[in-house]
């Protein structure tokens, strides 16, 4: 059965969908890519996001990854870019499918909570728990994270992660992932995110939608997302 290919680094790596969070590590020479771009309105202005990422495996748990982004709106309000690079360990695995991992990150750039957000240089600190296994012949992952961002000027926020992706049979498959955001100069933010997907021969394609529950501010994206493996 081929589902979400690339669960298992004998407990688990993430497949379709996001992949940016998790404990799983990919193995060695394993190469992950991800493009995405998503149409977005942000207090009633239109805009759009794309980014990169990427994941390669070192081996003995440990893996790179790295994320260029982009957002530009039609307004007044002003675009951003950001550069993520990172470290990823998976630390422990369970025969049972439960794993933990940690990973630290250089940032750079412009992030943002949707009109609020934060500026230079910065680092991330990150710890996961997950879960993946098979269920009445499918195969699935879930996932919680917890980090800590800081950048230039004292910019600090904490955010939780939560994501869960199986698939639905007949090479089809879904996600969802809910971020949770606080932090002293950016925005209180709720935001969950659900794609639908395809296992093409060649790369996986799915489409999504993004929402803010917050109230801080109004923000509703309709995504594209084409992930590949090697």
């Amino acid at each position: 059965m081929r589902g979400l290919r690339g669960i298992c680094l004998g407990a688990a790596l993430l497949a379709a969908g996001h992949a940016e969070a998790g404990p799983w590590s990919q193995l060695r020479g394993d190469i992950y890519a991800r493009a995405n771009v998503s149409a977005e309105r942000l207090d009633g202005e239109d805009g759009w996001r794309s980014d990169l990422y990427g994941e390669y495996g070192l081996g003995r748990g440990w893996m790179l990854t790295g994320k260029a982004e982009a957002v530009r709106y039609d307004g007044g309000t002003a675009g951003s870019d950001a550069y993520r690079l990172s470290a990823r360990r998976q630390l422990w695995s369970s025969s049972k499918g439960w794993a933990i991992g940690a990973e630290g990150a250089l940032l750079h750039g412009t992030t943002l909570a949707g009109v609020y957000g934060c500026e230079g240089l910065g680092g991330e600190a990150r710890i996961s728990l997950g879960r993946s296994g098979v269920r009445k012949g499918r195969n699935y992952y879930l996932f919680a994270d917890a980090a800590w961002v800081h950048q230039e000027g004292g910019c600090d926020r904490q955010r939780f992660e939560f994501g869960y992706g199986a698939d639905l049979g007949g090479n089809f498959f879904t996600t969802e992932q809910v971020w949770l955001e606080t932090g002293r100069q950016s925005a209180e933010s709720i935001k969950t995110e659900t794609q639908f997907g395809y296992h093409f021969p060649l790369a996986d394609v799915s489409v999504g939608y993004r929402e803010e529950f917050g109230g801080a501010f109004d923000e509703q994206a309709i995504l594209l997302a084409v992930t590949v493996r090697r």
